[in-house]
C-alpha cells in the first residue's frame, strides 16, 4: 500500500471514530436524559470522558497484531487474495469506510439508532462481492447474524425481567427516585464505557491492517490509538440528538425505573456476549431493544410500535444498504486505478 493511500484511510477512519462517537456513543446517556436524571450538557460530558477513558483501557489490553485486526474485521480472505496488490485493498477498506459513513449520516438523519459494526461488515461483504469473491461471505455472516439475533433478544427480556422487580420494589416503597436516577447515572456511565472499550477496536483494527499492508509494525497503530479514542470522545460531545431522541422519548415515555433496566441490561448482554461469542455488540441495539423491554413491563400499550416498527427495518436493511454501496465503489474505484 501507498504512503498517500495510507494516508488516506487513516484520515476516513479518523472521521468515522467521530461519527460514531455522536451517531453512538451519545445514546448511552439518552435514556439518561430522557427522564432528567443528568442534564443534557452534563449526560454528554460525562459520557465523552468515559468514552475515552474505556477507548483508551481497550487499546491497553489489546494485543495489536494484523492478524487480530484481520479476524475482527473478517478482512482474512481479501487480505491474502491481494497480498499482490496492497493498493486494492487500500481502496476496498475506503470504500468500506465510506459506505458506513454514509449510512451513520443518513441513519443519524431520520433519528433511527443503527450499528456502526454492522454497517461496517456490510462493506466488507460489498466488496468481497465486487472483487470477485462471494465464497468468504460465511465468516462476514456470522459476525452480523449472531450478534443481531442474540443481543437484542437477551437484552429486551433482561429489561423486562429487571424492570419486573423495580416496579416491586417501588410498590414496597423500598426504592426512592433519588436512588433510581442515582442508580441511572452508574448505568450510563457504565455503557458509555463499555462502548468505549468496544467500538475503538475497529477503528483501531483498520488502521493496523493498513499499516501492516504499507509495511509498518503495531508502533504506528498504537501512536494513532490515542487520536482515534479523542475523535469518538468528541463526536459523543457532539451529541447525536436526533438518536437520542428516539431512544429516551419516541420509542416509549421512560421513567427513571424503565432508563435503568434498560441500560444495565444492556451492560450485561454486551459484556456476556463479548465474552461468549467473542464478536462485536452493538450498543445500539441492545440499548434500544432494553427500552423496548423495559416499556413491555408496564404493557404493550406503553410502546410505540410504529416507530419500533421502524428501527426494526433499519437494523435489517443496514447491511444490505452499506454492501451496495460498496460494490459500486470497490467496482469504480478498482476500474479507475
Amino acid at each position: 500500500m501507498s504512503i498517500g493511500l495510507l494516508v488516506l484511510v487513516v484520515a476516513v477512519v479518523l472521521v468515522m471514530a467521530y461519527v460514531n462517537g455522536f451517531h453512538d456513543a451519545s445514546n448511552a446517556v439518552s435514556t439518561a436524559i430522557a427522564t432528567r436524571s443528568l442534564r443534557e450538557s452534563t449526560a454528554l460530558a460525562l459520557a465523552s470522558v468515559l468514552n475515552l477513558l474505556g477507548a483508551l483501557l481497550a487499546v491497553l489490553m489489546l494485543t495489536l497484531t494484523s492478524q487480530w485486526a484481520l479476524r475482527l474485521l473478517g478482512l482474512e480472505e481479501m487480505q491474502a487474495a491481494t497480498a499482490d496488490r496492497p493498493n486494492v485493498l487500500a481502496l476496498a477498506l475506503i470504500a468500506i469506510v465510506v459506505s458506513t459513513l454514509v449510512w451513520e449520516v443518513g441513519t443519524w438523519w431520520y433519528g433511527m439508532p443503527s450499528s456502526t459494526w454492522h454497517a461496517f461488515y456490510g462493506g466488507v461483504a460489498g466488496s468481497y462481492l465486487a472483487l470477485g469473491m462471494g465464497a468468504s461471505l460465511e465468516r462476514v455472516a456470522a459476525l452480523v447474524l449472531i450478534p443481531t439475533l442474540l443481543g437484542p433478544v437477551m437484552a429486551a427480556a433482561l429489561s423486562y425481567l429487571t424492570m419486573q422487580g423495580l416496579l416491586a420494589l417501588g410498590r414496597s416503597e423500598r426504592l426512592r427516585m433519588g436512588h433510581l436516577r442515582f442508580a441511572q447515572t452508574i448505568s450510563a456511565g457504565a455503557v458509555a464505557t463499555g462502548h468505549g472499550m468496544a467500538d475503538v477496536r475497529l477503528p483501531v483494527a483498520l488502521v493496523m491492517v493498513a499499516a501492516a499492508s504499507a509495511g509498518f509494525d503495531a508502533t504506528l497503530t498504537l501512536a494513532l490509538a490515542v487520536p482515534i479514542a479523542v475523535a469518538i470522545a468528541a463526536g459523543t460531545l457532539m451529541g447525536g440528538h436526533r438518536i437520542i431522541r428516539t431512544i429516551g422519548r419516541r420509542m416509549t415515555d421512560l421513567s427513571a425505573a424503565q432508563g435503568l433496566a434498560a441500560e444495565s441490561s444492556a451492560v450485561v448482554v454486551m459484556g456476556a456476549l463479548a465474552l461468549g461469542i467473542h464478536a462485536p455488540i452493538s450498543t445500539s441495539h441492545t440499548l434500544a431493544s432494553g427500552v423496548v423491554g423495559a416499556g413491555l413491563a408496564r404493557g404493550p400499550r406503553h410502546i410505540k410500535w410504529d416507530v419500533v416498527q421502524r428501527v426494526l427495518i433499519t437494523w435489517l436493511v443496514t447491511p444490505l444498504g452499506t454492501g451496495l454501496m460498496a460494490v459500486g465503489m470497490v467496482i469504480i474505484a478498482t476500474s479507475l486505478a
